[in-house]
């Protein structure tokens, strides 16, 4: 019934409407046909990209089961962590969990709940020593071609433009492109534990050394905590106070803060010439109780210092060693197979 009326219907509208909606018909075609070309090419392209992405995470899972087999049999989970965080930079690819044979995380960086899994096995002659397992979401790095459907209506207007002026010398209007909105940023995960620095005798030192040497001895220090913040997955604390503060977070962020603290009190010591006297502790976020026992670790130079209450921190348990005392307690080092993973990272360190 409507498209018998059609030819009557517009041929009782002004000239002038006519116009209009000649321009709008000829845009809306090109808009659909260029819409349906451009989703068939990204389609091609994310499917394309998605093949690529998920051979090149069975690639690397490949080659980090391969070069785990001797690091799990040796307990170094610290190369584990740094391989497994050098996948990250590889496109499509969230999490990295390194496990031994009974399932338990050796290493685990990134967000292994996102995506697809890609595993291989950690084999050690027939026998079956761990898996790695990568999370990845194939064809991420592909994104619709926005820039492109939108030049091609800025095109099509002059087409439709002409059809308008044709049919009586009217221009068209040009459409307002849509900007789609910025999806937000995901949050940083909270920190639960902080490693606090606090430098003892720097007014001496400043009536000691130069100028020059002083900028030297501060930027050696900044040096040592980039690296290890790149090694631990830290981050600085802008609350900190007068001294320095690294943020620690996850469920071992409490032995990672304080494998942080014990390398750089060895990297101070290698370094004695500097004379930069440092007290450290490691502290948590938020303690249970206002007191002030975070001030007192940080108050002379002396080993590493626990705040009282990461004492039944489940990730210290039966890895660290440490004496108790007023103040709170003194880490001397960690049990013997962890600290010779410690002290191997520390002689790749000082070798560099």
């Amino acid at each position: 019934m409507f498209a018998s009326n059609l030819p009557e219907f517009l041929s009782r509208l002004p000239g002038r409407t006519r116009q209009q909606l000649l321009a709008g018909g000829i845009w809306l075609v090109l808009a659909l046909f260029c819409s349906a070309a451009l989703a068939h090419y990204y389609g091609q392209q994310k499917a394309d990209a998605a093949e690529r992405d998920r051979a090149a995470a069975r690639a690397a899972a490949a080659f980090l089961a391969q070069q785990s087999l001797e690091r799990i049999v040796a307990g170094d989970r610290i190369s584990m962590q740094l391989l497994a965080r050098q996948l990250l930079e590889l496109p499509a690819v969230t999490g990295v969990t390194v496990e031994d044979v009974e399932s338990n995380a050796l290493a685990q960086v990134g967000d292994t709940h996102q995506g697809e899994t890609v595993s291989a096995p950690v084999v050690l002659h027939d026998s079956l020593a761990g898996s790695v397992t990568l999370n990845l979401v194939p064809g991420s790095s592909v994104g619709f071609p926005w820039a492109s459907l939108l030049l091609s209506l800025v095109f099509a207007l002059p087409v439709s433009a002409a059809a308008a002026l044709a049919a009586g010398n009217f221009p068209s209007r040009r459409p307002l492109p849509v900007v789609p909105a910025r999806p937000a940023p995901a949050p940083e995960p909270e920190v639960t534990v902080g490693l606090y620095l606090r430098p003892l005798n720097w007014a001496q030192l400043g009536n000691q050394l130069s100028r020059t040497a002083l900028d030297k001895l501060q930027g050696d220090l900044d040096q040592r905590l980039q690296l290890l913040r790149r090694i631990y997955d830290a981050r600085p604390l802008r609350h900190s106070g007068p001294q320095l503060g690294l943020g620690f977070s996850g469920g071992d962020a409490a032995f990672r803060a304080v494998c942080c603290g014990l390398l750089l009190r060895e990297l101070q010591q290698s370094s004695r010439a500097a004379g930069l006297q440092l007290a450290a502790a490691v502290v948590p976020a938020e303690p249970r109780s206002c007191d002030f026992s975070g001030e007192q670790l940080l108050s002379q130079s002396r080993g590493l210092a626990l705040h009282p209450q990461l004492l039944e921190d489940a990730s210290l348990l039966s890895r660290v060693e440490c004496h108790t005392t007023s103040w709170g307690a003194e880490v001397t080092g960690l049990v013997p197979n962890y600290q010779k993973l410690l002290d191997s990272q520390l002689r790749q360190l000082t070798n560099t």
